[in-house]
């Protein structure tokens, strides 16, 4: 798997250059042997930090014991926000900077130790302790900083160890999150597909092709091994290659979409009561939803729109949904002022003049029923209802609707969305 990405990296059919920084990567029995081996190797242990959180500070004890090195545990239900980065920020200047932070955990403690040791030029390593999210060897860190929804760049991992008896004894939920988390590759490789037809956006057909191995081999995983003792291990392979495939793009792009945008959107709790569902669980969710408004507005690819650019990132539209967190969403979206928006780089004839491939992109999506008969066979949910969120028509339309402005980036579903608003406005 790192073999194969490295090619990318030495040259790529693309013509764009890759980066790698993980330079090791072991997912196997006896991984943790390894790590411990490479870190008495490789740094001094008083100035090594294990990072865990109260569930996962039983796996990171036989690695402090066998190595001597620091530690520090955040709370067991901690998020990756600025209230954990300033604790484990605050430690590290108290305690002095350390020369390698490892990452003992899943999603929330790797995002909090690769922003902080970004923050302070250390590298870090990651040790995940469930097959969870695809994040663990990515370079970027999904943050919720202040309320909103963030990704900021990262450090990569300069190595993995991932041991299939630890990831796998986790709760089946955390294996079946990452099971969802790879199912929206399905909507985020068609986005970033849609966009590169539609604006020229770079896409790497080695990266892409990539990805899509992954996703397969985690559908085919999902619909044959559900009660497969090594599906963890089966879902973390898929994870980590998804994960190579954001390092070397250098950003979310390939692994990450409309879909990911309903799960911020839900996150950041503009239209919705906090939720306990894992971030995996919500972009499961997401997709099955997205693919069933695309294929529902597959008829937008025949019209020209009229997009009013004024309208749709105004204070009117954006503030009723999204409140205090209002002048931070259009900043993302306009980061420049007017002009600067994804949707800006649209034609009116953007899509009339695409309208064949895109509709046989969108005639390809799979059924939303037959995904959410994928995920539920895996224990994962697949409705809003499933997550405890509103079951409802007018929650489900905010969603669809005002998701798309989590980032500044061109969905197909931001395009609906733009032209929606726009001929509601228009209406009034």
């Amino acid at each position: 798997m790192l073999k194969e990405a490295q090619k990318l990296v030495a040259s790529c059919p693309c013509g764009q250059k890759h980066a790698i920084k993980t330079s090791v990567l072991e997912c196997r029995d006896g991984a943790t042997e390894l790590l411990i081996s490479y870190l008495k190797k490789n740094f001094s242990a008083k100035d090594i930090l294990v990072v865990s959180d109260e569930n996962t500070e039983k796996y990171a004890l036989p690695i402090i014991s066998s190595v001597g090195c620091r530690a520090f545990t955040l709370p067991g239900n901690a998020h990756a926000n600025e209230i954990e980065t300033a604790r484990l920020s605050s430690y590290i200047k108290a305690s002095g900077a350390p020369s390698a932070m490892i990452a003992c955990g899943s999603g929330s403690v790797h995002d909090i130790v690769r922003y902080c040791a970004h923050e302070i030029g250390t590298p870090f390593i990651s040790y995940p302790t469930a097959a969870s999210v695809d994040g663990f060897v990515s370079g970027v860190a999904a943050m919720t900083m202040y309320g909103q929804k963030l990704t900021y760049p990262s450090s990569s991992p300069v190595a993995l160890f991932a041991e299939p008896a630890v990831f796998s004894s986790a709760p089946r939920k955390l294996t079946a999150s990452g099971i969802g988390d790879m199912i929206g590759k399905i909507t985020a490789l068609f986005d970033w597909k849609i966009s590169n037809i539609l604006t020229g956006e770079p896409l790497c057909s080695p990266i892409y092709s990539m990805m899509k191995e992954a996703l397969g081999g985690i559908i085919y995983a999902a619909e044959n091994n559900a009660d497969d003792p090594k599906l963890p291990l089966l879902v973390m392979n898929g994870l980590l290659l998804s994960g190579l495939c954001m390092q070397l793009s250098g950003n979310s792009r390939p692994a990450s979409g409309s879909e990911h945008h309903m799960s911020h959107f839900w996150e950041m709790h503009a239209a919705n009561e906090p939720t306990d569902a894992l971030h995996g669980e919500k972009v499961a969710v997401g997709t099955a939803l997205m693919l069933l408004h695309l294929k529902s507005n597959a008829d937008i690819i025949d019209k020209p729109f009229d997009i009013d650019e004024s309208i749709i990132f105004s204070d009117d539209v954006i503030r009723p949904v999204y409140g205090s967190l209002t002048d931070g969403i259009i900043k993302e979206n306009i980061p420049n002022g007017k002009g600067s928006s994804v949707i800006a780089k649209l034609g009116n004839n953007s899509l009339t003049a695409h309208a064949e491939e895109i509709g046989r992109l969108i005639e390809s999506l799979p059924a939303p029923e037959k995904i959410r008969d994928l995920l539920r066979s895996c224990g994962c949910p697949a409705a809003l209802d499933e997550i405890s969120l509103p079951d409802n028509d007018k929650f489900t339309k905010l969603s669809l609707y005002f998701s798309p402005y989590v980032r500044n980036r061109l969905t197909l579903s931001k395009i609906i969305s733009a032209v929606f608003i726009s001929e509601e406005a228009h209406k009034r």
